[in-house]
């Protein structure tokens, strides 16, 4: 419990606000809570929306989205509390598949172009900022970011 109040007062500090003395935990589990709440709202609105579109840029994105998503749930960067909110296909062997996923669609789109993987990782060196941004605003408290995130996963789900 310790772990998940000294994550949630991170979370407020990123946010301009100053932790409480006094109900820190329950202020915890509250900012936990509405986390979850945020990610799985996420995951549905993702879920419904167009397919990605059939570009090298589309397939990176995805790429770069679970990977920097998987990445995090394996070094701990993601709390548990957010974790068990959300569906199986979030959590970290099926996020590290999908990363596989898309990734191999991309290199088929780059074999299929000649072999060069000049313009793949142009592709990759131009959106990776962007996408580890996005991951980075998620969790500073930003309305909607986090939400925005996991809707890009559920999105991203199925190359």
């Amino acid at each position: 419990m310790k772990h998940i109040y000294l994550l949630a007062m991170l979370i407020l500090a990123a946010c301009g606000t100053p932790p409480a003395d006094e109900g820190g935990e329950d202020k915890a589990q509250a900012i936990l809570a509405q986390a979850a709440a945020e990610a799985r709202a996420g995951w549905q609105k993702g879920l419904s929306a167009p397919p990605v579109a059939d570009t090298l840029d589309a397939e990176i994105a995805c790429t770069l989205q679970w990977e920097t998503w998987g990445m995090a749930i394996s070094d701990g960067r993601l709390v548990d509390a957010v974790m068990a909110a959300l569906p199986p296909e979030v959590q970290v062997k099926p996020a590290f598949d999908a990363h596989s996923r898309w990734s191999e669609k991309a290199l088929d789109r780059q074999d299929a172009a000649g072999g060069d993987p000049g313009p793949t990782l142009e592709v990759y060196r131009r959106l990776k900022p962007a996408v580890e941004a996005a991951f980075e605003n998620a969790f500073t408290g930003k309305p909607g970011a986090l939400e925005a995130y996991v809707a890009k996963l559920a999105a991203c789900r199925n190359p």
